[in-house]
């Protein structure tokens, strides 16, 4: 009886599928390279964003990298307030009283701040709001 135990157990181990150890498919091994290579491309854009802003009159624009994200804080503004940003194309997007904004690189002259108008390297959250780097 113990023969026949022992060799039912042996026979039910044998016959056991194996585990699936094979590599990923091509689509597979696609989708991974693509999810990657938007990760990267997402971390390059917001990386041209992190950091200080200054704007007329005291106003700042904020932004600091956290590990899936972007926290943006607006201050002097009529509405300040610390927004959570995340890459959108090659601009950085919040939601600000309900409504979607996208930050986005630009010239002091094309923010529409006269106070700008001289610098290179600014964001503009809508026209007549800017920011630039001195």
């Amino acid at each position: 009886m113990r023969f026949a135990l022992c060799l039912l157990s042996l026979v039910l181990v044998a016959c056991s599928p194996k585990p699936d150890t094979s590599t990923p498919t091509e689509v597979e091994a696609s989708a991974s390279s693509a999810a990657s290579t938007s990760a990267s491309k997402a971390a390059d854009v917001a990386a041209g964003y992190v950091g200080r802003w200054t704007g007329p009159e005291a106003t700042s624009l904020e932004v600091v990298a956290r590990q899936h994200d972007y926290e943006v804080t607006l201050s002097g503004t009529t509405t300040p307030g610390v927004f959570t940003g995340t890459v959108n194309g090659n601009a950085m997007q919040i939601e600000r009283n309900g409504e979607t904004q996208l930050i986005r690189h630009t010239t002091g002259a094309k923010t529409g701040v006269k106070y700008l108008a001289d610098k290179l390297d600014c964001v503009s959250v809508s026209n007549g709001e800017g920011y630039c780097r001195d």
